[in-house]
């Protein structure tokens, strides 16, 4: 009995505590100046990041994009096959969540019946004015070495898997004009923080018709083979699905200067901190009472039965 009720306590003390008051070891010396960060900047930073979903309307078709190979291209052009778009924002410096999301539309489109470049586009939107056509090319090749080569010509393999690599993707980038034009076109906030020079921003994909209309957002950064499928179905019909829900994944770290970590940040931290203390739980009470044999009952003499 005992055991339980340190495991309630040490639940509640891990989710009663507000998250933007847990105090976190500091990475830099504290000092009387430190009284005056003591706010959580990227909490103010976060208010300022997320995806505004604007269903129906369209995207600017003739904001000109670099890409990888560095030709250049618009979404008119991607868009001039009559099939459906997929946008991925993401630039490609980014050493937290962006990978995640590259991998997870990997993940997903693999096991989806439409191919990239044949039915519909993949187009990676690096929103970060700074980067090349060969920072493109160079995150494109660590891609095609993580997820494999396109098949060889008559491979029998070829028409099953050939659509497992990103070859068919279009990986871009693009100057300040066009990816403000972008951006405020499908709703997608980031902010650059002035302490690292980061990008703090959403995690989420949205799906354009033939005629670039906004036909359908996914958040997060996992994405379930069937919803990909069914969203490229749906805006290649050009239709409009509707509002999905807002996820708090934004690409933010700890602050060293207020010795805290974010809001989300600490959320996550907390509720994973319940789930280890509830599967301990189970482990030390599923122990107790079914890993042992009950008193009073004696075990099988096997030796005397040979």
């Amino acid at each position: 009995m005992r055991g339980w009720v340190t495991l309630l306590m040490a639940a509640w003390v891990a989710t009663a505590a507000p998250a933007q008051d847990a105090p976190a070891i500091s990475a830099v010396p504290r000092g009387p100046g430190d009284l005056d960060v003591k706010e959580d900047q990227y909490s103010k930073l976060r208010e300022k990041v997320g995806i505004d979903q604007r269903l129906g309307e369209k995207v600017p078709l003739d904001a000109p994009l670099m890409t990888h190979d560095g030709g250049t291209t618009t979404l008119g052009k991607l868009l001039s096959k009559g099939k459906p778009v997929l946008l991925v924002p993401a630039y490609y410096r980014c050493r937290q969540q962006c990978n995640v999301v590259l991998m997870g539309i990997f993940d997903g489109l693999k096991r989806v019946k439409f191919k990239p470049g044949t039915d519909f586009e993949v187009v990676v939107f690096s929103f970060d004015e700074e980067e090349s056509p060969e920072i493109a090319a160079r995150k494109r090749d660590e891609l095609m070495q993580v997820t494999g080569r396109p098949l060889k010509q008559n491979s029998v393999l070829q028409g099953v898997y050939d659509h497992r690599t990103v070859a068919e993707w279009n990986f871009t980038v693009a100057g300040k004009a066009a990816i403000d034009q972008i951006c405020e076109s499908i709703g997608y906030k980031f902010v650059r923080d002035p302490g690292n020079h980061e990008l703090l921003h959403p995690a989420g994909v949205v799906f354009l018709t033939p005629e670039g209309v906004i036909s359908h957002y996914r958040m997060g950064m996992n994405y379930a083979p069937w919803d990909l499928e069914k969203d490229l179905q749906l805006a290649s019909d050009n239709g409009i699905g509707s509002l999905v829900d807002k996820l708090g994944f934004v690409c933010m770290k700890y602050d060293p200067h207020s010795g805290r970590y974010s809001v989300h940040v600490m959320r996550l931290i907390q509720a994973g901190a319940v789930v280890t203390i509830l599967a301990l739980g189970g482990f030390i009470f599923g122990n107790r009472f079914f890993g042992r044999p009950k008193a009073g009952l004696s075990l099988p003499d096997l030796e005397g039965k040979r």
